[in-house]
């Protein structure tokens, strides 16, 4: 009698399983991703179609920066271009260092050749003349991609806009809140999208990324930003504007952020009452959407201190002391 029990204790278990596996398998049929379409997150299943949250803003979910560069093979090189022709990674034209070289110039996803932008004045801010002085007393210690009077070398948050965009980062995007993360834990953000205001400043005391709120006009996420504290450059490294340096704890930043099939495109005016003459713009970057989910993801890094001493001064001779520099032709 007792082995018939278990028997049909046997029984009812097979048959509850067998109910339940019928009322899930079309369940699971009806939540699995439809042929042809994304299997990432935040994937265009096209690269040309702009993906979608369910409130119907552009979806910047996802990894970004990667080496699958969306759609298109090949990675977020310098030399890609973008669907309406302008170049990828665009940081803001060429940059003429105190020694006369450019340090603007990066080296292709290929390795064969170089790719350089072309100077505007007005891809560096305009400062008034007691802090233009200031500013090109610093940009005159420059040392190939490198200043010894680099913040970021004291492992100093890289700051609004110069650690806003670019490189590898990951994007999570609700109602609420949009949080951006980076390989260089100093520089995660935070954009509040629910409504709310930037705290008072009495009460809030200032940060090297601020205190960043943002809105929808239209497909673009405006991220506005305060709070931002005085002790980080506006930009630095190679690529970036050479006089763009300091700037006060009164900087305000307005960011502009645009999705469009798997390419981002960011833009940023910065204005600062105390140091510039005239709010700064700064020209469009753009970065294209992985499409992998098995190479392209963040890689945490820990800050190291860099002592001043350690940044070699070059010589004349010396024309490739850094990674990211060109030197001037020899004349013959």
């Amino acid at each position: 009698m007792k082995y018939r029990q278990i028997g049909y204790a046997v029984l009812a278990v097979a048959v509850v399983m067998a109910v339940s596996f019928l009322a899930f398998t079309p369940a699971v049929a009806q939540n699995a991703a439809p042929a042809g379409k994304p299997t990432c997150i935040g994937c265009s299943a096209d690269g040309k179609t702009t993906p979608r949250t369910p409130d119907g803003h552009p979806d910047l979910n996802g990894f970004w920066g990667g080496l699958s560069g969306g759609a298109d093979p090949g990675g977020n090189h310098i030399s890609e271009r973008s669907p309406d022709g302008s170049v990828l990674f665009d940081f803001g034209g060429a940059d003429i260092n105190a020694q006369g070289q450019n340090r603007s110039a990066i080296q292709t996803g290929d390795g064969e050749g170089w790719s350089v932008g072309s100077a505007k004045p007005e891809d560096n801010p305009t400062y008034k003349p007691e802090y233009d002085k200031k500013m090109r007393a610093i940009a005159a210690n420059d040392f190939g991609a490198a200043n010894r009077d680099d913040p970021a070398y004291n492992c100093t948050p890289l700051g609004v806009p110069r650690g806003a965009f670019g490189g590898a980062m990951q994007i999570v995007q609700t109602p609420q809140a949009v949080a951006i993360f980076f390989e260089n834990l100093l520089n995660n953000r935070l954009v509040y999208t629910d409504g709310r205001g930037h705290p008072d400043p009495e009460d809030f005391d200032t940060f090297q990324m601020g205190h960043s709120i943002g809105h929808w006009e239209g497909d673009t996420l405006v991220v506005d930003t305060a709070g931002l504290s005085d002790d980080t450059w506006l930009a630095g490294s190679f690529g970036a504007p050479k006089f763009a340096i300091i700037h006060s704890d009164k900087e305000h930043v307005i960011e502009r952020w645009t999705r469009s099939g798997d390419t981002l495109t960011w833009q940023a005016t910065v204005e600062d009452p105390v140091m510039f003459a005239k709010p700064w713009v700064i020209r469009p970057r753009r970065m294209k959407h992985s499409t992998a989910t098995d190479t392209d993801f963040l890689q945490p890094t820990a800050c190291r201190i860099t002592e001043p001493e350690h940044i070699s001064v070059p010589t004349k001779d010396d024309y490739f002391y850094c990674n990211y520099c060109i030197a001037p032709k020899k004349s013959n």
